[in-house]
């Protein structure tokens, strides 16, 4: 009767896992960050946050509490995602890469995509020249969204925010 193991004696295999980080310690810039699918997603942010945020401070209504949240919404965006992508551009998450970057980014831009959202819908109401920042806001919530979906999956891959980490697995041998 076969009990779908290998090795003898019911013992089931032994399996050796190895893995390897590998990451370079200095601070240097470097720019092919941007075309890589993350960088060109954080540069996009950044562009859409600003244009977001002008769209929505060129209205007859701003001090409207709706035109508030939303540019204090653009401008977080803004800023911290301009901040995220420098780390990258410079290398810093690479020296830093025992921080959990991608559980962190994962965290940050699902919310920022669900803010967005709340914050482009809330706008829309005031009509107008509001209408093209609630757009460029939606837009900038699919860019987060987005994001957030591949942080995800790079995270469940075990993978690291920047620099190489490989992983071999060895085995076949039994117990006896």
């Amino acid at each position: 009767m076969s009990t779908g193991r290998e090795g003898g004696g019911g013992f089931p295999s032994t399996v050796t896992t190895s893995t390897t980080t590998k990451v370079t310690p200095l601070i240097w810039f470097d720019s092919s960050y941007l075309y890589t699918r993350a960088g060109s997603l954080k540069a996009a942010a950044v562009i859409l946050d600003l244009i977001a945020f002008i769209s929505a401070s060129v209205g007859y209504c701003s001090s409207c509490a709706s035109v508030t949240f939303f540019n204090l919404i653009a401008m977080l965006g803004f800023w911290s995602s301009l901040v995220l992508l420098s780390l990258y551009l410079f290398h810093v998450i690479e020296k830093l890469y025992n921080i959990n970057w991608l559980l962190a980014e994962f965290v940050f831009t699902g919310v920022w995509c669900v803010v967005y959202l709340v914050a482009s819908l809330t706008i829309l109401t005031n009509g107008g020249v509001y209408a093209a920042a609630s757009f460029f806001g939606f837009i900038a919530a699919a860019v987060y969204g987005y994001d957030s979906f591949l942080k995800y999956h790079a995270y469940q891959d075990g993978e690291i925010a920047q620099g190489e980490r490989t992983v071999q697995v060895a085995g076949g041998s039994s117990q006896a």
